[in-house]
């Protein structure tokens, strides 16, 4: 795809973001991420308070009177470690774990830590490791044949899967979960992946299926007491209230559990509670209290290091700032989600799983393998003896087949070389088309556009002559004649540097340049264009000294002169221009809107793209578009790394946004 065409799908995306009306909702709601299931019946029940738990847990760890003891404290201390959101050290603790359990030899304690890693992995949205972990928990528990280790590993399973969108894997590794929890008779566990499959169905949107799933899970939290796990089904259940449209109900779901999580500091609950609380504020039409709760989540979040998180939370501070009608900061945090999301969904990360699947499946298969194996071996000796048989035939045949081969390869070798020639003259065919379509249209465009200007220099010319000793007469000739000049030498520089573009040779030269003065000189020199249609042209500085940005001065003047020129170009006389100046979130930024007559979706489609006029047109006389200013800045300042946005409707203006980085 050409460069031009990616740049402008990029303006596409961001314009849909600035024009948006208000974003559409998801069909259902996201669910409370599920924990995994207990990792045994003594860390699952939490006391009155959350701190002592974590101190009785270093004391036994710090007390522990043997290897093996150490090793069990450990469990517990990485454990509660993960439950409080302090996954570097909790993985830290769990990959030394496993390395003590492997050296002691002890099974069951390699099976903890390995669940221990899977969870701890999927909390910082690493799936490949968090998979790759639960598959060889799974296959040591498989040696052990513990129900309960078995429905603890399948509900692991299930989760990575349903992260990654696989479905059916993810139901499956739950109902497996749940046979052996009934097999085992553990209500913790069996409670777990009930809440693991009510989510499942949250969703996908089956609101009455969820929500008696969730009840069922409440009812057996609240039989052994787990204030954790019965604040989490809280919060489900506090989620499917919303999504029935009962806000009440949901905040009081949500307001309880958040008390509860606060009281055990556990900070990734508390973050992903602040959110949804969020959610159903800024959907009741509250949004400052929802504001609120997302900056308490966000002061959280900078200290959990997971990719996950802050995407989530980005997306509900873009909708929230979207409610406020705050467009600039909703697109900023629209644009942090995305990256955050990408960065987790990565193309390398899905391959890697796809990879570990194949990988626990071919062991699966090796005990069918060696079966196979035996079989073979029998037949070998079979054609063994068979093979000195034809052994002398084959020799005979081989050298026939050797010069077929060799006359193949010779023939392959020809038409790979054929079709290499054949695209590389295609290549060059295409290019010299486009370059002679280009010099065409150029040639057109010019010879357009120059003709009335120099139409006007040839009648100015006329009129000297004949009037050679009218003083007066002759200076105003000459302005016209130095406006006309100007005019044209604006027009070729348009039509070369749009060439250069194309051809992708424009040469920049960047410094460090104070982009309040760029676009000082550039509205003193503009001035008189807005003085003659009686326009007002103001500049609004920013309030305070704006940070220095990276750029070539003369080529980012170009862009001010363009974008100024079109909105004084566009404005009807007696109209307004402002340019404002300001600073947000790293980039320096100045905002050209004028009062004009807008523009319409068609325009949006098109504005761009090079020689191609909008709807709106000239309003002074004499005044005529080429459809290359817009094209020319939007590509000079994507070279300079920046950003050209805009926001408009159809008779209330047009708002275009210069956006530079600011300077290392």
């Amino acid at each position: 795809m050409p460069r031009i065409f990616r740049l402008l799908l990029t303006g596409s995306l961001l314009l849909g973001v600035l024009t948006a009306p208000g974003r559409a909702q998801p069909a259902a709601p996201r669910p409370a991420r599920e924990a995994g299931p207990p990792l045994s019946p003594a860390t699952d029940a939490e006391p009155p308070d959350g701190d002592e738990v974590w101190e009785t847990a270093q004391q036994a760890l710090a007390k522990a009177g043997s290897e093996t003891e150490a090793v069990h404290a450990l469990v517990t201390v990485v454990n509660l470690q993960r439950r409080r959101g302090d996954y570097p050290a909790g993985l830290a603790g769990a990959r030394a774990g496993l390395a003590r359990a492997r050296k002691l030899g002890d099974v069951r304690l390699q099976v903890d830590f390995l669940y221990l890693l899977g969870r701890l992995y999927w909390n910082l949205t690493d799936y490949p490791h968090s998979l790759e972990s639960h598959l060889e928990e799974l296959k040591l528990a498989q040696t052990l044949g513990d129900d309960d280790l078995l429905a603890r590993t399948h509900g692991g399973l299930g989760l990575t899967y349903q992260r990654y969108g696989r479905n059916e894997d993810a139901l499956q590794h739950f109902k497996l979960g749940l046979e052996y929890a009934a097999k085992a008779g553990d209500i913790r566990i069996r409670s777990s992946l009930l809440n693991s499959l009510g989510n499942y169905h949250l969703g996908l949107g089956n609101l009455d299926q969820a929500e008696l799933i969730h009840q069922q899970a409440l009812k057996l939290r609240e039989s052994y007491n787990n204030r954790r796990a019965i604040a989490e089904s809280l919060t489900n259940l506090g989620l499917i209230a919303e999504a029935r449209g009962d806000p009440p109900k949901a905040l009081d779901y949500l307001q309880r559990a958040l008390a509860t999580f606060e009281a055990l500091k556990y900070r990734r609950y508390l973050v992903n509670t602040h959110r949804r609380l969020a959610l159903v504020l800024r959907k009741a039409g509250r949004t400052d209290e929802a504001l609120g709760h997302l900056q308490a989540a966000l002061s959280l979040a900078e200290t959990l290091e997971s990719t996950e998180v802050f995407a989530d939370l980005y997306q509900e501070f873009a909708l929230t700032s979207e409610a406020r009608g705050d467009f600039a900061a909703a697109l900023d945090y629209q644009r942090k989600s995305a990256a955050a999301t990408e960065q987790m969904r990565g193309e390398q990360d899905r391959q890697r799983m796809s990879e570990l699947r194949a990988r626990y499946g071919a062991e699966q298969r090796e005990l069918e393998i060696a079966l196979l194996k035996r079989d073979q071996e029998l037949q070998n000796a079979e054609s063994q003896r068979r093979r000195s048989q034809t052994i002398t035939l084959a020799t005979g045949l081989a050298g026939g087949l050797l010069l077929l081969g060799a006359i193949a390869l010779l023939q392959r070798y020809r038409l790979r070389a054929e079709r290499r020639m054949h695209a590389v003259t295609e290549h060059a065919r295409e290019r010299a088309e486009a370059a002679e379509r280009l010099k065409s249209r150029l040639l057109q465009i010019a010879s357009h556009d120059l003709k009335v200007p120099l139409s006007a220099l040839n009648a100015t010319a006329g009129l000297i002559g004949r009037n050679p000793t009218d003083e007066t007469a002759v200076r105003r000739l000459a302005g016209s004649i130095q406006a006309d000049t100007t005019r044209m030498r604006s027009l070729v520089r348009d039509f070369l540097d749009a060439a250069a573009m194309e051809d992708g040779n424009l040469q920049l030269h960047t410094a460090e340049h104070d982009l309040g003065e760029i676009a000082r000189s550039a509205v003193t020199s503009l001035e008189p264009v807005a003085a003659a249609k009686n326009q007002k042209l103001v500049l609004v500085p920013a309030g305070a000294p704006l940070p220095k940005v990276k750029a070539d001065g003369e080529r980012l003047r170009q862009v001010f002169d363009n974008l100024i020129g079109n909105a004084l170009k566009f404005t009807p006389p007696g109209g307004d221009v402002t340019i404002e100046l300001g600073e947000a979130a790293g980039w320096v930024y100045a905002e050209v809107r004028d009062s004009g007559p807008g523009l319409g979706p068609a325009d949006f489609a098109r504005m761009f793209s090079p020689h191609q006029r909008l709807s709106a047109q000239p309003t002074g006389i004499g005044e005529d578009s080429t459809g290359l200013g817009l094209f020319i800045a939007r590509e000079l300042l994507t070279l300079l790394g920046g950003r050209l946005e805009v926001q408009s409707q159809p008779g209330h203006g047009a708002v275009f946004r210069v956006n530079l980085p600011v300077a290392a």
